[in-house]
């Protein structure tokens, strides 16, 4: 299954993972994946398979977070959806030339083209701005209070030619 960057940009990136794209694995076809899916990676599935053994690589190289024990699908680092082209699994068997594992999850970060764009994004995240829950709503006779959190994030890219049709750039901030 493949998600291509118009659905990794439109997509929303909530979850036990923060802002990190590695979440928009649950939208992909053949996953039974735990509620807390770093720490029980041995209860998620991919095909029936544990997902304790999938690898993650970003253009080639391995980022899984597994260095000695099985990890499942967790990154080494947090992937910005701003830095993400496209989002592939490949269920068993997998490609020979990247690695190991029953199942990967490979990860292509965006290139520059012939013309020159950009981006500014701003994402927040205030307790503020978030409804009450209904369990939260039925205690009696105050409603509990919640954490509070407020958490802004900026990001800023920038792509193209250098030689047109032969060399490309990229940045993200």
């Amino acid at each position: 299954a493949v998600l291509p960057e118009e659905a990794v940009r439109t997509l929303p990136v909530v979850g036990v993972m923060g802002n990190d794209v590695l979440s928009l694995v649950r939208t992909l076809p053949g996953l039974n994946l735990h509620d807390d899916l770093v720490l029980n990676a041995n209860d998620s599935k991919v095909a029936g398979i544990s997902a304790a053994n999938a690898q993650v690589t970003r253009d080639g190289v391995d980022a899984s977070a597994a260095g000695r024990w099985p990890a499942g699908f967790q990154g080494a680092t947090i992937m910005n959806p701003d830095l993400v082209g496209e989002i592939r699994m490949i269920l068993s068997p997998v490609d020979a030339e990247l690695g190991r594992g029953n199942s990967q999850i490979q990860v292509l970060t965006k290139s520059g083209t012939n013309r020159y764009r950009g981006a500014v994004v701003w994402n927040v995240q205030n307790s503020v701005l978030d409804g009450n829950t209904w369990a939260n709503n039925r205690v009696q006779p105050q409603p509990a209070t919640r954490d509070w959190r407020n958490i802004n994030q900026y990001t800023g890219s920038v792509g193209g030619p250098i030689v047109k049709n032969k060399t490309y750039f990229f940045a993200l901030w």
